[in-house]
């Protein structure tokens, strides 16, 4: 068992916690450890950023005794994913404790850096998307995107590329644009891409890290799945704080709204009376959600649409949010879960009125201005739920949803399900399920049962069947990938670019052992 103490370290801030299990938030897995790595809360009674620096030497003793006693290692977050892609059967490290976040002096930004060094934020990987976006409040700047909720680690969001539904700006690993990565217990890294230089070597000299400067190796570390190392820091771009123009209402599942879906325009919908003044000409956000229990196509759909404008400190009031129920942002993952304990479990079609009337009232219309902190909250999950997100081009996104439609009304169940489009601009990161220009994530979120991972998997399986190219999200439900599978998604270039990028990264065979687990060897992504 492992001590307190770790070599290379003379931090004392962490302390191992044996324990025999790990359940993922949403009681998707449970997954049999032999214990975690914690770091207790930073008191300040040291400069911050040579906190942060000695963090950096436990986390290199850390690995160090895992590559000495042969034990896998993941750290991990919030424990967000309800795949099995952030945990392993050896040890964990808990980073949530690790929350500084740092301005970045000018002086040390490149002389060719294209954005404004002013925005530029240097956060630790536990800050949570919540915490961040409080720290950023503070100045006057907000993230660019975000996911549907605020409750995982930047770190664990990024490296599973969770992607929200801002479809001009991407996932939320889109504003990265530098990783601090441990990368074995005598070799750490600062990485960014050549084509976009930010820092110069003096920062990855006063983080004790080589700076290396390549669009590869960067393109395959920012969807890393937890396999390249720790990630200690990330340098992020913000954005000046602005106003979204949040509206949820019906409208038929018609002519104009498939329109609107086959061209990513939201633009085309036309808005409710209450939102009419709504200026049109900056589209954030675009999102439709379907009820099958209505209809397999149901006559209606819900469209959740946001627009830009100004943001003014002297005219904002947060809206209101009852902390006990899913946020103005909800997904249906949120609203499943809100679902849960109201609803007869099985479920029978003599039920369907209630369910029906439940979903109607969590999915309730509303006009609301806010900011991205005030709008995607914490999910409010009571019991077990199961989503998964499915990328593809967005030339086939009605034909998708068409098939999922059929499905769901041939298999004869009644499922608490809720199906649903999010477009997302693409992303460069080599295994970013993003990865399409426009991609459209076909969300299935329901309660977690035989009924619906079989659901799933014939949902799968006719995508397969159609040709239809699609990736599937590391973080959610994602059973159906394999080796084969993974590498048809991506490309044979892309996989092995990644392969190499992470044994050119990380110190050692030994190291890279560590940070193998059973998800990236089910999936072919290990070496």
């Amino acid at each position: 068992m492992p001590n307190g103490r770790h070599e290379n370290s003379s931090d004392e801030r962490i302390f191992f916690r044996p324990t025999i299990l790990e359940t993922g938030r949403h009681d998707s897995f449970r997954q049999t450890i032999e214990g975690e790595y914690v770091f207790r809360i930073d008191r300040g009674g040291k400069p911050p950023f040579d906190t942060y620096n000695e963090a950096t030497k436990g986390l290199q003793g850390i690995i160090q005794a895992c590559v000495r006693d042969g034990k896998s290692l993941r750290a991990h977050g919030s424990l967000w994913s309800l795949s099995t892609v952030a945990v392993t059967n050896g040890r964990l490290i808990d980073n949530t404790a690790l929350r500084l976040a740092f301005e970045v002096p000018h002086a040390l930004t490149d002389s060719g850096y294209a954005g404004d060094s002013a925005k530029l934020r240097f956060i630790e990987c536990g800050n949570s998307v919540a915490a961040l976006n409080e720290y950023l409040f503070a100045s006057g700047l907000s993230i660019k995107g975000c996911g549907s909720n605020n409750g995982q680690t930047v770190a664990g969001a990024v490296s599973t590329g969770t992607h929200g539904g801002a479809y001009n700006f991407g996932a939320m690993q889109e504003m990265v644009v530098g990783l601090h990565l441990i990368t074995g217990p005598n070799k750490q890294v600062y990485l960014e891409r050549k084509s976009y230089p930010v820092m110069q070597p003096a920062f990855a000299e006063s983080i004790g890290a080589d700076f290396i400067q390549d669009d590869t190796l960067f393109n395959a570390a920012l969807v890393s799945l937890g396999s390249f190392g720790i990630i200690h820091g990330i340098m992020i771009e913000t954005r000046a704080l602005f106003i979204l123009n949040a509206v949820r209402f019906r409208h038929p599942y018609d002519a104009t709204l498939k329109a609107a879906i086959a061209a990513c325009d939201p633009t085309l919908i036309p808005l409710p009376a209450i939102a009419n003044a709504v200026p049109k000409d900056n589209p954030y956000h675009f999102e439709i959600f379907f009820n099958p229990n209505e209809g397999t196509p149901p006559a209606e759909a819900i469209v959740l649409v946001m627009y830009e404008s100004a943001y003014d400190p002297d005219n904002y009031t947060s809206p209101e949010w009852n902390a006990g129920e899913p946020g103005l942002g909800a997904s249906g993952l949120d609203i499943m879960g809100a679902l849960v304990g109201k609803i007869p479990s099985p479920i029978n079609k003599l039920a369907l009125p209630l369910l029906n009337s439940q979903v109607e009232a969590e999915f309730s219309p509303y006009f609301k201005k806010a900011i991205i902190r005030d709008l995607f909250r914490g999910e409010k999950t009571l019991g077990k739920t199961l989503g998964c997100g499915v990328g593809m081009p967005v030339s086939r996104a009605i034909e998708a949803m068409e098939i999922a439609f059929r499905i769901y009304k041939d298999a004869n169940v009644v499922l608490p399900l809720i199906l649903s489009h999010r477009f997302v601009k693409g992303t460069q990161a080599l295994l970013g399920f993003t990865r399409f220009d426009i991609t459209v994530v076909l969300e299935m979120d329901a309660v977690n049962t035989p009924e619906t991972r079989a659901f799933y998997n014939k949902v799968w399986e006719a995508l397969d069947a159609a040709g239809i190219p699609f990736t599937l999200h590391w973080g959610k439900y994602n059973a159906f990938l394999t080796p084969d599978r993974v590498r048809n998604c991506y490309g044979d270039v892309s996989v092995d670019h990644w392969l190499a990028s992470r044994e050119t990264l990380l110190e050692s065979a030994a190291v890279r052992k560590i940070f193998n687990n059973d998800f990236t060897a089910g999936v072919g992504l290990t070496n």
